[in-house]
């Protein structure tokens, strides 16, 4: 270390020797260096500095020159473009319409087919006419027969038809009598056995043997018993009036007071809920009359408070004020901003904002997607305003867009493309050398 040490020492050394050397050469220099020279010099530099100044002139100059190039190559680009557009659309047009003549063709040559076909066919049509004709005849002839012998057919099958009718007709009245005297027998014979039944219940005798007891007499006191008849209604009376009072309840009086007892509960418990209802009237008219009165006395107090405040704010000063925008579209009348359509309220965005920008440019503007509301006629009257502007200055326009015609005016164009998934790839197209390219082509 101590010998890198005593190296680097004696290359300082050295390095201060030389530097020794340099000073009383510059020294010498500078002794000889007299004040006609330092003019000669001076004169030189201005000189220069005109030379530099024209030159400067034309570089901008040229600068210009070649920007109206540009753009010039610029829309002849957009128009070999739209040449090339309408040449494929055209080309398109020829394919299509070759294709068309060939179908038109092939439809001729098989309409000829069909013309051939029926120029014959009037012969063809006469002879089978003809015979048709006669097979229509001897038809019509069979048919006069068949229709005969149908008629006739038909007028028999009406009077048997009619038979069948007035036969069905007497069959059901024969089964409906039949079928009401079965029912009558049914329901004689019912109601004799429910008497039956009935008699020998409650005289417990059969109903041949009453008779012999309904004239019976009383031989110890020698009178003559009562007939059955008058006894037989008494019964059934007093049979009735038992059936009326019904059975007795030996709990009825207990059950009594059970009532009792629960009709005093139900009346009390409804005479509370009618009085718990008025109670809910009376508060529910009280909340709402006091809410009324809330409402009404805050909204007073907000609405003095508003006056004032706004009058307070508000202020005459330019600079603290708002700025209403009037526009009057070609055909339409002289209106607010906000009343115009999208397209029109975007043109005159644009202009306003342009209009600012000219008081005060600036290197680069970037313009995110303002043509997205226009159409096509709208998108150029928007590209020639750009090219003006471009022109004026030394502004350096990036504008961001999906529009086909907005890219066909542009000088060069930057696409962002994703071939992987997360990846994101720059790709840049200079059309002005794709346009020279296409011109020395």
């Amino acid at each position: 270390e101590m010998a890198k040490f005593e190296d680097a020492l004696k290359r300082n050394d050295e390095d201060m020797m030389a530097y020794r050397e340099s000073i009383v050469t510059l020294k010498e220099e500078l002794s000889s260096y007299n004040e006609e020279s330092m003019n000669v010099h001076t004169q030189e530099v201005e000189k220069l500095r005109g030379t530099l100044g024209e030159a400067r002139d034309g570089l901008n100059l040229a600068i210009r020159n070649l920007d109206q190039i540009q753009q010039e190559q610029g829309r002849r680009m957009a128009r070999m473009h739209v040449i090339a557009d309408e040449r494929n659309h055209h080309t398109n047009r020829s394919i299509r319409s070759r294709e068309r003549a060939r179908a038109l063709e092939e439809r001729e040559n098989t309409l000829k087919e069909r013309v051939a076909e029926l120029e014959n066919r009037p012969q063809t049509i006469d002879n089978n006419r003809d015979d048709l004709t006669n097979k229509v005849i001897s038809l019509e002839k069979a048919r006069d027969v068949a229709g005969d012998d149908l008629a006739k057919v038909e007028s028999e099958l009406a009077i048997t038809t009619r038979a069948l009718k007035e036969s069905e007709a007497i069959l059901g009245e024969a089964r409906e009598a039949r079928a009401h005297a079965q029912a009558l027998v049914s329901s004689g014979q019912e109601q004799l056995n429910n008497i039956i039944a009935a008699i020998t219940e409650q005289f417990s005798v059969p109903p041949n043997e009453l008779k012999d007891q309904a004239t019976a007499v009383d031989i110890v006191n020698n009178e003559t018993l009562p007939t059955l008849e008058p006894l037989k209604a008494n019964k059934e009376r007093f049979v009735r009036e038992r059936d009326q009072i019904g059975p007795v309840n030996l709990q009825a009086e207990e059950e009594s007071v059970a009532l009792e007892a629960e009709l005093g509960t139900i009346f009390k418990e409804r005479d509370d809920l009618t009085q718990a209802i008025e109670e809910l009237r009376e508060g529910i008219a009280k909340l709402n009359k006091e809410a009324k009165e809330r409402l009404t006395n805050a909204f007073e107090i907000v609405n003095g408070h508003f006056k004032e405040l706004f009058v307070k704010l508000e202020s005459d000063d330019p600079l603290q004020s708002g700025l209403e925008i009037f526009a009057q579209p070609p055909g339409k009348t002289l209106q607010s901003l906000s009343l115009l359509s999208g397209g029109e309220q975007t043109l005159a965005s644009i202009a306003l904002i342009f209009a600012m920008f000219l008081t005060n440019p600036s290197p680069i503007c970037v313009l995110d997607e303002i043509d997205a509301p226009l159409d096509d006629a709208n998108v150029d009257r928007v590209c020639n305003l750009l090219d003006d502007l471009a022109a004026r200055g030394h502004t350096r326009f990036i504008v961001i867009t999906h529009h086909r015609l907005t890219m066909a005016r542009m000088d060069r164009l930057y696409g962002v493309t994703m071939s992987e998934k997360g990846v994101s790839q720059l790709v840049s197209v200079d059309l002005n050398q794709q346009l020279d390219f296409l011109e020395a082509a």
